[in-house]
């Protein structure tokens, strides 16, 4: 490319570059210019309309992990600058999509170089879906949701495989490419999905003797400015339950002394986890103050409170966790930087919101009746699991085509 060339190239380039405020920290990625270095090993690249639409792909990438024996990462790549899910964020790599420039689309492909490609919904970026085929990058698309689309964009037929989300889309597709070596199924769309979190089995298992059918409910992550809120809670519950106990992961581990002392003062049969201390029947409130526990707590605990949406904290734990482990789940108004997952489960009556102490153990005296809980629990699961079969299938056409192609 001579040097005029390049510089008309790149003056086209800085033509699509019209970022919005909130874009302006992020505004060179448009240009195909990474903010982020490329981690080594196999890279998953996910391109989708917007943050919520990408939020299933964490599930992905554990579904490959195990088929495949070992680690990947995830590049997701959105047309909004809109924040991923918390713990999307916290393990995938967050670039803006390039516009449709040659200069953009192949600085964008040379620095990361993805091993897969994989668009969820109908992404308009038909010049760098080209340039990636081209280079051999073998490419999926996934319905995000149901259409009644006649027509999809051409450059589907480069594309490995295709997953419809009906089976009207379905014979739209395999009518449009016809002539073109495409696999076209019907999963249904791509929703928003979680991995349950792990947990000991054994130890859980044990727990659960221990507990022996005593009503149970879970304050997860929960800041020190919930803590007051969540005693008044209790105590409410309590007066209708006196078997109840609480469990309560406090979100600054390190408060657990002092959050027992609160609870000591105010005439709390207390027992702290990191002490070695059991959740025996005289106990009434358990603070489990040791790390990655919370797969074992949802699990246990029918009832479980997300901790940070009674305060302005800004971080706040996601719902899905205890929704797909089958625990009913509550919150308060303060929903943080992400909040699709929270109104998710509320359009669909699978969490109950409350806005006080009061109000928040007059939950948990509700769902302390099992049909109850059992229903927004189900309600919860539900939401949380709906695409699961989608996720298992798509990680199985990207596993054959890493095989095919002698990738890891």
């Amino acid at each position: 490319m001579s040097r005029l060339t390049y510089a008309a190239s790149r003056l086209k380039d800085l033509s699509f570059l019209r970022p919005a405020k909130a874009e302006a920290p992020k505004g060179t990625e448009r240009l195909g210019q990474a903010s982020q270095p490329r981690p080594e090993g196999c890279l998953i690249w996910v391109t989708a309309e917007n943050a919520v639409e990408a939020g299933a792909i964490l599930s992905l990438v554990k579904e490959l992990s195990f088929l495949r024996e070992g680690p990947f990462h995830c590049l997701v790549s959105t047309e909004t600058n809109d924040p991923l899910v918390p713990k999307v964020a916290r393990e995938a790599l967050h670039q803006l999509v390039p516009v449709e420039t040659p200069g953009s689309v192949e600085r964008f492909l040379n620095h990361w170089a993805p091993d897969v490609g994989i668009s969820i919904g109908v992404v308009d970026r038909p010049k760098l879906f080209a340039a990636a085929a081209d280079r051999g990058i073998p490419l999926f698309h996934v319905a995000a949701e149901r259409s009644e689309r006649r027509r999809f964009p051409a450059y589907l037929g480069e594309f490995r495989a295709c997953l419809a989300a009906s089976a009207a889309e379905m014979r739209v597709l395999r009518d449009q490419f016809a002539d073109r070596d495409v696999t076209i199924e019907i999963t249904g769309p791509l929703t928003d999905t979680t991995h349950a979190l792990s947990c000991n089995e054994a130890e859980c298992d044990e727990l659960a003797k221990l507990l022996g059918g005593r009503p149970v409910w879970l304050a997860a992550d929960v800041h020190p400015e919930e803590i007051d809120i969540v005693e008044e809670a209790h105590r409410r519950a309590f007066r209708a339950a006196h078997r109840l106990l609480l469990i309560l992961v406090p979100r600054v581990l390190e408060d657990a002394a002092d959050i027992r002392r609160n609870f000591d003062t105010k005439g709390w049969r207390t027992a702290l986890r990191s002490e070695g201390d059991e959740p025996d029947p005289e106990v009434q409130v358990y603070i489990a103050d040791t790390e990655d526990e919370l797969g074992m707590w949802y699990r246990l605990a029918p009832t479980s409170f997300v901790g940070g949406t009674l305060c302005k904290a800004g971080d706040v734990s996601d719902p899905f966790d205890p929704a797909a482990l089958g625990s009913a789940v509550l919150h308060g108004p303060h929903l943080g930087e992400a909040p699709a997952r929270f109104f998710n489960l509320m359009a669909m009556n699978g969490s109950m919101r409350v806005s006080t102490g009061e109000e928040l153990g007059e939950a948990v005296q509700t769902l302390l009746a099992s049909d109850k809980a059992a229903s927004l629990a189900q309600t919860g699961w539900a939401v949380t699991t709906e695409s699961a079969s989608v996720v298992e299938r798509l990680a199985e056409l990207v596993d054959a085509a890493l095989d095919r192609d002698g990738e890891i």
